[in-house]
C-alpha cells in the first residue's frame, strides 16, 4: 500500500513539473510575441497562470520600457489585463499572438518630448499641404508648438509659420491631440479655413491604437519634460508566473533571459 501511494505522489510529482514546464514554454512563446511585436529595451510579463487551449488569460501584467509603438518611442507603458481572449496558442510562434478581447485594462505611458520630437523629424503630414520642422515643447499641463505649414494655394505654394499654445487631450482612450489651443501666424492674410486645414491634418500627435492591447486612457499630465498618459485606475504588479526581457544591444537579442514564478 505504501508503494502504491508513492507511485500516486511521484505521479502527481511528474504532472506537476510537466505542467509548470508547460506553462512557462506557451508563456514564453506569448512573451516572445509581444517583445518581437513592440521591441522593446526591457520587458516584464506576469500572468497569473498559464494561457488556456483557447488562448484565454485570467490576468495578466505587462511592462516595457523604450518600446516601439507605431514608429514613436514610448519611455514606458504599463498594462494591466483580466480575461484577455488570444488568437489560438497552436499558432503562436509561426504567428503574433494577437488580442481578440479583454474585460478591462489599467495603463499608464511615459512618452518624452524628445521621443516625440523625433517621431515628428521623420515624419511629414498631408500630401499636397504638410508640416514640415515642427517641434514641441512641453511645459506644465501646456504644449508649445511651432512648425512651418505648406500650403497650396492653387497658383503657388506658400510656407507659413504656425505657432501653437495648448494642451494635450485623450480622445477615444487611445489618441493624443493638441486642445484649447491658440494660434499665432506669421501672415495677416491668409485663406479663410487654411489653419483649421492645417490642424486637421496634424491631428492627433500621437496614435497608441496600434499598441498590442486594447488601452482606454482618460487623461494627459504634462511636466517640462514628458507626457503621461492614464487610465482611470493604475495597473498593478502581482505574484504570478514572471518572464523577463533585456535588449542585448551588441547581439540584437530579442528573446526574455529569464522566466519563472515570482
Amino acid at each position: 500500500m505504501k508503494d502504491f501511494f508513492r507511485l500516486i505522489a511521484c505521479l502527481v510529482m511528474v504532472l506537476s513539473v510537466s505542467s509548470q514546464s508547460w506553462g512557462n514554454e506557451i508563456g514564453r512563446r506569448l512573451f516572445d510575441g509581444f517583445v518581437e511585436e513592440t521591441n522593446p529595451e526591457w520587458g516584464e510579463m506576469i500572468l497569473d497562470g498559464p494561457p488556456d487551449d483557447s488562448g484565454k488569460v485570467r490576468h495578466i501584467y505587462l511592462d516595457l520600457k523604450g518600446a516601439d509603438i507605431g514608429g514613436v518611442r514610448i519611455d514606458r507603458i504599463t498594462v494591466e489585463g483580466y480575461d484577455v481572449v488570444l488568437t489560438s496558442p497552436d499558432t503562436w510562434g509561426t504567428e503574433s499572438a494577437d488580442v481578440l478581447s479583454v474585460l478591462s485594462t489599467n495603463a499608464v505611458a511615459v512618452i518624452r518630448e524628445k521621443d516625440v520630437n523625433d517621431h515628428l523629424k521623420s515624419k511629414e503630414f498631408g500630401e499636397d499641404e504638410s508640416w514640415n520642422n515642427l517641434n514641441l515643447d512641453f511645459s506644465p499641463g501646456r504644449v508649445y508648438a511651432k512648425g512651418y505649414y505648406l500650403a497650396d494655394l492653387k497658383l503657388f505654394k506658400l510656407n507659413i509659420l504656425i505657432e501653437i499654445d495648448g494642451t494635450f487631450k485623450v480622445k477615444e482612450g487611445k489618441q493624443i491631440w493638441l486642445d484649447d489651443y491658440r494660434l499665432k501666424v506669421n501672415r495677416a492674410k491668409i485663406p479663410d479655413g487654411l489653419t483649421d486645414r492645417a490642424m486637421a491634418k496634424i491631428q492627433p500627435i500621437l496614435d497608441l491604437s496600434r499598441f498590442i492591447f486594447p488601452i482606454k486612457l482618460s487623461q494627459v499630465v504634462l511636466d517640462d519634460e514628458k507626457a503621461t498618459v492614464e487610465s482611470v485606475r493604475a495597473p498593478e504588479r502581482f505574484e504570478g508566473l514572471r518572464f523577463e526581457y533585456i535588449k542585448d544591444t551588441e547581439k540584437g537579442d530579442s528573446s526574455p533571459d529569464h522566466e519563472g514564478q515570482n
